[in-house]
């Protein structure tokens, strides 16, 4: 990877990052500012180089796999609000995470990547 893709990246994530950023800022409750600018961001990032560098056809799936850990991280958090307040923190975050594990790998799974 040359340097100038790599200052192309760091350039285009901390745009997004601000974009974002600004964005969360603007919601309500301000404490979901951090998770809105950091990871649809880096994502976003990610993928418009990888277009620019490789193609659109080589983005299909670093997308696909980003979707697919985005549906796990919805199980995760509805898991998480249901077994953190029951089980405690650690145990509900285990298994919270198990969830997370089981939506997101057996999407692995069963899209035969």
């Amino acid at each position: 990877m040359s340097i100038s893709s790599v200052l192309l990246k760091a350039l285009v994530g901390g745009l997004a990052v601000v974009g974002f950023s600004l964005i969360g800022h603007g919601g309500h409750p301000k404490r979901f500012a951090g998770l809105v600018s950091a990871a649809p961001s880096v994502a976003v990032a990610s993928l418009a180089i990888t277009v620019v560098l490789k193609g659109a056809d080589a983005t299909v799936p670093y997308a696909q796999g980003m979707l697919i850990g985005s549906a796990g991280m919805v199980a995760y958090c509805l898991a998480s609000l249901y077994l953190i307040e029951r089980l405690h923190a650690l145990v509900g975050s285990i298994l919270a995470w198990l969830a997370w594990l089981l939506v997101a790998g057996g999407l692995y799974v069963a899209l035969d990547r």
